[in-house]
């Protein structure tokens, strides 16, 4: 994530005694699993089981967390050789989890999204070097910094191509429209970054890939992964949602609280609207590790699936994304993974190729750290991985208090503009000083009533980027909570400051980002006419 998304996030108010008295129930329904596997085994001679350990963390992991259920599927050599569910799908219907259940799986939608753009890429019909603008038919991205021409398909895989953090969660049937794709592209797909300039993971960015596959393919993105993705490799529990789903192998979502969380639908399917269960997942895997079983069908050469783990954006060093999978070391090993993190789920895959491993991990609430499971399993298999993992720093101690914002001089001073939205522009002033003083004040008010912005938290200013969370200091017709911020993310240019204004809803329901930019100003007092 760039400096914007890294510092939105925050975790959820503890649950406490809304989530007591569950705690052994759902671990009964653990261990009930665990008994359902020796009375499967029968009278057969049973061999040492590796994952005894990594099961009891994950008991363990639903009686302490309190998440209602987990399920993982583990690929070794090009089979499954572990799947297993803990917990309750449905907490009100009191329904066990199985590895059949169907859980969101949130982000780790990216690398199916991207496996069907490549698909259409072997095939001759995109080319990744090509403007993304020359496949979009209906809207067209627009830049506030660079040239959209240089925002390429290559680029908006890699989450380089300038394109904005973006989000919009429409949570059940009292919540605003789902706006169409279009719609949302012409309003928010302006380039804030030059491409090719810096990583900014933008879930609008995946969507234009979506839209590039319904153009270039002629059928609705759900329509078009079904038959060309998830059918050929045999993933028959898996499907683009698109409204409420209904039946007993679905699992709920809940808070970390145990409260209920709504369907959401979003306008961003391509980033992160599929569903799944921990086997299909497991099978996708098997594509990714060059391991097919007899009955799936290749439906992406090897070089294709080899450029997607390894190749990143030349001119971003600082980027680990590759086309639609985060890649790096991880414990001694080089990785391939995605997680997937929205209101009610979790979910990871990560594959480990060099050793023809992969773990797919989900679960139906909040309070769980998937990939920590992953390692788990990793640590069971990678003497190594699990050496380098036992020496690594424990962490999770209690956060220190943020440091003082200390900005260096080639910042200080007032800076004049205009956060460019798509309804209009709005004159601003930014003021940074020397000391701790930093002030948004709107110049489109009346000048006895203008009253400047502190922020909320202190400020960050990391590798160029000045990243600000100030109280709400403007709205746009799709933002309609009341309560919400507005965060600041500026990249120095000289004397300029350009980038983006979020609009940052307080329930995390919506990101809208406008462009920004600043000139800096002769003075640094309030405002002069």
């Amino acid at each position: 994530m760039n400096g914007v998304s890294a510092m939105i996030f925050s975790k959820g108010p503890s649950a406490g005694n809304a989530r007591r008295g569950t705690a052994a129930f759902l671990v009964s329904l653990g261990l009930l699993t665990l008994l359902r596997v020796e009375i499967l085994a029968g009278t057969k001679r049973r061999q040492p089981d590796p994952f005894t350990e990594a099961r009891e963390k994950i008991v363990s992991l639903v009686e302490e967390l309190k998440v209602p259920s987990v399920s993982i599927a583990v690929v070794k050599d090009g089979a499954i050789i572990w799947e297993e569910a803990f917990g309750l799908s449905h907490f009100e219907k009191k329904v066990k989890a199985a590895p059949e259940t169907v859980y969101a799986i949130a982000s780790a939608t990216k690398p199916f999204t991207a496996t069907g753009l490549m698909i259409l890429v072997e095939r001759g019909l995109v080319d990744l070097e090509k403007p993304a603008n020359a496949y979009l038919k209906k809207a067209k991205l627009k830049a506030c910094e660079g040239d959209s021409s240089a925002a390429t398909v290559r680029r908006v895989l890699h989450h380089t191509s300038g394109i904005p953090m973006y989000w919009s969660f429409d949570f059940g049937p009292d919540s605003r429209r789902r706006a169409p794709l279009e719609t949302t592209i012409e309003r928010y797909g302006r380039l804030v970054n030059k491409p090719g300039e810096s990583y900014n993971y933008s879930n609008l960015g995946y969507a234009v890939l979506e839209s590039i596959i319904e153009e270039v393919s002629g059928r609705p993105y759900p329509e078009f992964m079904a038959a060309e993705v998830f059918a050929p490799l045999g993933l028959k529990n898996t499907t683009v949602v698109t409204a409420p789903p209904k039946g007993a192998e679905f699992a709920a979502k809940y808070s970390d609280a145990l409260a209920p969380v709504p369907f959401c639908d979003h306008d961003t399917r391509g980033a992160g609207a599929i569903y799944s269960t921990a086997h299909d997942l497991a099978l996708f895997c098997l594509l990714h590790l060059g391991r097919l079983q007899p009955e799936q069908k290749e439906i992406l050469k090897p070089a294709s699936i080899a450029a997607m783990q390894r190749t990143r954006d030349p001119e971003v060093r600082t980027s680990s994304y590759a086309l639609g999978w985060e890649t790096g070391k991880r414990y001694g090993f080089s990785i391939v993974t995605h997680g997937g993190v929205m209101a009610g789920c979790r979910a990871h895959l990560a594959l480990i190729p060099s050793e023809g491993l992969a773990v797919a991990v989900l679960a139906n609430g909040e309070n769980v750290r998937t990939i920590q499971v992953c390692d788990w399993v990793f640590a069971t298999l990678l003497p190594t991985y699990a050496r380098n993992l036992a020496a690594a720093p424990s962490g999770g101690g209690p956060a220190g208090a943020p440091p003082d914002f200390r900005p260096p001089a080639e910042i200080v001073g007032a800076w004049d503009g205009l956060i460019k939205t798509h309804e209009g522009t709005i004159p601003i002033r930014l003021i940074v000083e020397s000391g701790d003083r930093v002030e948004l004040i709107r110049a489109d008010q009346p000048a006895e009533s203008r009253k400047g912005l502190s922020p909320l938290k202190p400020p960050v200013f990391d590798h160029g980027v000045l990243v600000i969370h100030f109280p709400q200091a403007f709205s746009l017709t799709d933002a309609p909570s009341r309560d919400h911020r507005t965060v600041l993310g500026l990249t120095v240019r000289g004397d300029r400051l350009t980038g983006e204004a979020n609009l940052i809803a307080s329930d995390m329901s919506y990101s809208l980002p406008s462009c920004i930019e600043l000139t800096r100003a002769p003075s640094t007092k309030r405002w002069e006419p």
